[in-house]
């Protein structure tokens, strides 16, 4: 039976291979897991057409060409070309008929994959080429192999190589990203400058005047690059640096403050409230050595 269903059509080369999943409960509660992966080869043009399905497509293009169509777009795809969409959308993918491609993809599901899939979306085109390209094919490799059996030593497996992928993906965009803007040179700039000054008092307006640059510009420049705002990322270099002195000085709350740059105690638990739930006090007690 498995090669019955796991076989393709004549158009495919007998090399190619898929293996559909069915996650366990704690697998679909706590895992990314792979709901189908597979190689395939073509010997002529093929069409795959689908849309609101609950599952994320990546694919790899290992040879060959054609199109994607996503999101009322028209992509061309070649050797070396990368896709990761939102299969709830309409699509489709065609291979070339005078150059029919040789694909590697999975199909998965589970644990943060819509967060994953809109931090990529809101940094990248759904169709790119990365530079991590060997890296992500044998990472979809791997995870082909892992997948010929079905138990949960397998969903580990999967679930471990889907973070994976995911996360070159991610680190490949924007790290093109950067390179291809000159505006990181000055961003990376400013941020050097708030790795080493954060402890001081400063307005944006300061910044802006320091760097050349509009304020308006500076905020949105600096959230689009980390992802973050200016002000939550000095806030959140403060807070590192009184954790580490809550728990291995003996300073009082007051002079953590100052030090920091949250300048009286009761500003200091106010932000470590917002960002750990209790106190300054509460978080000495519960780490402190």
């Amino acid at each position: 039976m498995d090669n019955y269903f796991d076989r393709f059509p004549d158009s495919y080369v007998e090399s190619s291979r898929r293996r559909i999943q069915t996650p366990s409960a704690f697998a679909r509660s706590a895992f990314f897991y792979v709901q189908e992966t597979g190689y395939l080869k073509l010997k002529e043009s093929h069409v795959a057409r689908r849309k609101n399905l609950e599952s994320y497509l990546i694919v790899l293009v290992l040879s060959g060409s054609g199109v994607l169509m996503y999101d009322d777009r028209i992509y061309q795809l070649k050797e070396g070309s990368c896709f990761f969409i939102d299969c709830m959308t309409p699509y489709y993918h065609q291979s070339s008929n005078t150059d029919p491609w040789e694909l590697i993809w999975v199909h998965f599901n589970g644990s943060s994959s819509r967060e994953y899939y809109q931090f990529f979306s809101s940094a990248s085109l759904p169709v790119f080429s990365p530079g991590s390209f060997p890296e992500l094919r044998e990472k979809l490799n791997s995870l082909l192999d892992v997948n010929s059996a079905s138990d949960f030593q397998a969903e580990i497996a999967s679930s471990r190589l889907i973070v994976d992928i995911l996360s070159i993906l991610l680190q490949d965009i924007t790290e093109s990203k950067e390179e291809k803007n000159p505006g990181h040179l000055k961003m990376a700039e400013v941020r050097s400058y708030l790795d080493t000054h954060y402890t001081e008092k400063f307005s944006l307006d300061e910044l802006s005047e320091k760097f050349f640059i509009s304020k308006y510009h500076l905020s949105r420049e600096f959230h689009q690059y980390y992802h973050t705002t200016l002000n939550q990322y000095v806030i959140s270099k403060r807070l590192t640096h009184a954790k580490k002195l809550l728990r291995f000085s003996g300073c009082t709350l007051e002079e953590i403050a100052r030090s920091c740059g949250f300048y009286d105690a009761s500003y200091l638990n106010k932000q470590f409230r917002k960002s750990e739930g209790i106190s300054a006090s509460e978080f000495r007690k519960k780490w402190i050595n």
